[in-house]
């Protein structure tokens, strides 16, 4: 694996929500060197929210996976994956376009008349969009969001479904199976591989989202990034000794 790789192998990529229900359309990528504190940090210039009040959790869809609540740690020793949602949460944090309180509406002109909207907020302490070093932040993350596609194209190239596959996620035990699919998912960024396991450490049957991208057994197949396959002639698992 080349630099370039390495480099990517080193990212994940999220989606960042200040409510589950609202995620952002596209992902962003960090560094899974990074603290706590330093992702804390950048996503304060996203959402508005305090780097010093924020709570940090990660949910896979609307399950809760780990909070991240140790600023010191970095970010990969959570077992956060690509495509997860990343929910940013400060309770001192009052968003003042809540338009309705003990039953109360706002009207229109009363909305546009109160000075203290999540836009004048967000524009006069020069946060999110207002933030001078946020156009230069976002642009570098599509760079690195293009190199990452890029180089998952060019790996996923190199492979063929039918070939025998090692698949080495973090934190978790490598597992060996049989590449499936190749290609992009619908409502996910990238390129991803289609794995059909050896034994059900797998996710679902071949499908997401109700669309059947392979056919196996439930808990027999998983969708990775191409980072984490390595592909050789590796025998097939017999439970049978």
């Amino acid at each position: 694996m080349n630099n370039q790789e390495n480099q990517l192998s080193d990212m994940l990529e999220v989606y960042i929500c200040t409510k589950l229900s609202e995620p952002e359309i596209n992902t962003r990528r960090y560094r899974k060197g990074m603290t706590v504190n330093d992702l804390k940090n950048k996503l304060e210039m996203i959402t508005g929210r305090s780097a010093g009040t924020m709570i940090l959790s990660a949910y896979d869809k609307d399950k809760l996976v780990a909070k991240l609540d140790d600023d010191d740690s970095q970010l990969g020793s959570y077992p956060v994956e690509n495509g997860m949602f990343l929910l940013v949460d400060d309770p001192a944090y009052e968003t003042s376009d809540q338009d309705a309180i003990d039953g109360y509406k706002m009207t229109e002109e009363e909305y546009n008349a109160k000075q203290e909207t999540l836009k004048s907020f967000l524009k006069n302490n020069k946060l999110g969009k207002y933030n001078p070093e946020y156009l230069k932040q976002r642009e570098q993350e599509n760079l690195e969001k293009e190199q990452q596609e890029n180089m998952e194209k060019e790996q996923i190239d190199k492979m063929e479904v039918g070939q025998r596959c090692c698949i080495r996620l973090p934190n978790k035990p490598a597992q060996y199976g049989t590449v499936m699919y190749k290609g992009r998912l619908d409502d996910k960024s990238g390129y991803w591989v289609g794995v059909k396991y050896d034994e059900p450490y797998g996710k679902h049957d071949g499908s997401l989202n109700g669309k059947q991208y392979f056919e196996t057994l439930p808990k027999y197949g998983s969708f990775v990034t191409p980072s984490a396959v390595e592909i050789g002639d590796f025998p097939v698992l017999d439970d049978e000794l």
